[in-house]
């Protein structure tokens, strides 16, 4: 069977575009659906094989997301995080393991504790010994005794607390200082329009199944799911624009080579295919103007930002690329090759519209 054989299909009715928190949208509810950053554990372009893409690959535990999130949630979501000053959090792994084993009691969590979540994070997994776990609770002690007693103190806090450590509180600070000066940058996550403004949504869910029909094989079910930073649809102007936000050690000039290198052209072309259907069948617009960007910004003084568009060819090479892994996704959910149970049989006479 060829690539070019497989048909597949959006199924309109499906299409939501909900607020899920990030708790929910990484759990097991959506661990069947595919997303971009899933895709690339099948594009043999980045090293991807069906191994990796339907066994399950392990959580990334990195200080590096986690800083990214932080970005994220107190740029996109001030109204719902806010950072803790004067709480130091370890870092690395350690600072997962806190999180994981932190107590709002302050109670010291126990051997048996601390090795059940080392399985999970990775942390020395299958190798701690009394030695390891000795060093993770003074690396933890200060962190959680301080953290309980700050929430303590602000238990009506309706915000969630961010903890970082002292040099990562200093860089984030930095960040959203730059990102707050770059007015194209906020002129684009705050759009405002003539007589209406536009629907804007931050840190917000798409979600939608597709039809695929194969040779030999019966109709089955795909369910995606996107996770968009920042989105605005502006019907006055008959405009969709998504934004993403990335934070970078590099340079902030060589930010166009991280596109490519990471394959970032692939998630917007798959994030404003998506939004554009969701515009069209439940706002009703037509052929919308699309438009996207990411908002990069450097997380090393001077902490230098930057807005960079899309360009009609990334859009091009991005959704064809999103095509043909979606494509090889649906091959190896078919008959005899050996994946069929991520897919969800349908009868043949299930409404599909393109």
């Amino acid at each position: 069977m060829k690539l070019s054989e497989i048909k597949i299909t959006p199924l309109l009715d499906t299409l939501q575009l909900i607020d899920i928190p990030d708790d929910e949208y990484f759990s097991e509810k959506y661990a069947g659906y595919i997303s971009n950053s899933r895709l690339k554990n099948i594009d043999p372009d980045e090293e991807g094989s069906p191994e990796k893409f339907f066994v399950d690959v392990p959580r990334l535990y990195s200080d590096s997301l986690y800083f990214g999130s932080a970005v994220h949630e107190l740029t996109l979501q001030p109204e719902s995080f806010y950072l803790v000053e004067e709480v130091d959090r370890p870092t690395a792994k350690a600072g997962y393991m806190a999180d994981e084993l932190y107590k709002p009691s302050g109670i010291t969590p126990t051997d048996e504790e601390i090795i059940a979540a080392s399985s999970k994070i990775g942390y020395y997994k299958d190798k701690m010994n009394d030695k390891r776990i000795a060093e993770l609770r003074d690396k933890c002690n200060n962190y959680w005794r301080n953290r309980a007693l700050y929430e303590a103190r602000h238990k009506n806090e309706e915000k969630t607390p961010i903890y970082l450590d002292a040099k990562s509180r200093d860089k984030l600070n930095g960040c959203l200082k730059a990102l707050n000066k770059n007015k194209d940058i906020q002129k684009l996550l705050h759009p405002e329009g003539i007589s209406e403004d536009p629907i804007v949504g931050n840190e917000t869910a798409i979600l939608m199944d597709v039809l695929v029909e194969a040779p030999g094989n019966k109709p089955f079910v795909l369910h995606l799911k996107s996770k968009l930073d920042n989105y605005s649809i502006d019907q006055e102007s008959n405009t969709i624009t998504v934004n993403d936000l990335k934070t970078t050690g590099k340079y902030i000039t060589d930010f166009e080579k991280a596109v490519d290198k990471y394959h970032y052209y692939r998630e917007m072309g798959m994030y404003t295919w998506l939004l554009s259907l969701y515009c069209k069948h439940k706002l009703g617009m037509k052929s919308p103007i699309i438009k996207s960007n990411f908002l990069a910004v450097e997380t090393f003084p001077d902490y230098y930002t930057k807005v960079s568009p899309m360009t009609s060819q990334l859009f091009k090479k991005g959704f064809e690329e999103f095509k043909k892994l979606l494509k090889l996704v649906a091959f190896y959910c078919c008959d005899g090759n050996g994946y069929e149970g991520f897919r969800e049989d349908v009868d043949s006479d299930v409404s599909a519209e393109s």
